[in-house]
């Protein structure tokens, strides 16, 4: 009898410790650059849902990373290329957000994408802002990383697209400096020892 009271003592013990809840862990603040792309998409395109803009910010974010490009000209890119407009398709042919053209990259695309068997299948924002990123970052490696000579590259000569994604990017770069907090008095006071 001992031994049950035992056990049920124990057991109502690890119910009672089992409904107290952890604090609740709140999201993760974006940083500076994820909120400038979102509002940066959000202009480019205002009929776009929020969760969309926040999928595609997140995408660019994670492409320029695999890819070790800068994801504000990506988001540049995106922006002047399609207007973030993930349905996008132009005369010759390119598809999505990055407008990639379908019958140049196909190969490739199909041997990095497996489920990508058809152009309307770069409507896929992710696999779009991917592959869009990596034949950036080739041309880029083909200009020893020489972002107006990339650019070029990657829009086959685009002056104007060049001009625009470069004019972007120092606006977003002029956010993030404007943005950054000012050192406290604390600070001051250790620099100032």
């Amino acid at each position: 009898m001992k031994t049950h009271r035992f056990l049920l003592t124990v057991i109502l013990l690890l119910i009672l410790a089992g409904t107290s809840y952890p604090a609740a862990k709140k999201p993760p603040v974006p940083d500076n650059k994820a909120r400038n792309i979102y509002a940066l998409f959000t202009e480019a395109n205002p009929g776009l849902a929020p969760a969309s803009v926040k999928k595609y910010a997140e995408y660019v974010i994670e492409a320029a990373g695999k890819f070790k490009q800068d994801s504000y000209v990506i988001a540049a890119i995106i922006v002047h290329e399609s207007t973030v407009n993930n349905k996008a398709v132009s005369k010759g042919g390119d598809y999505g957000l990055m407008q990639v053209r379908w019958k140049i990259h196909e190969k490739a695309i199909k041997q990095r994408f497996p489920k990508v068997r058809k152009a309307s299948d770069m409507f896929d924002a992710r696999t779009n802002i991917m592959f869009g990123t990596e034949i950036f970052a080739d041309c880029m490696k083909k200009v020893n990383n020489d972002v107006p000579k990339g650019l070029m590259r990657y829009s086959a000569g685009s002056t104007k697209l060049r001009d625009k994604v470069m004019a972007t990017v120092k606006e977003l770069r002029a956010k993030d400096n404007a943005t950054k907090v000012a050192p406290t008095q604390k600070q001051k006071n250790k620099k100032g020892k």
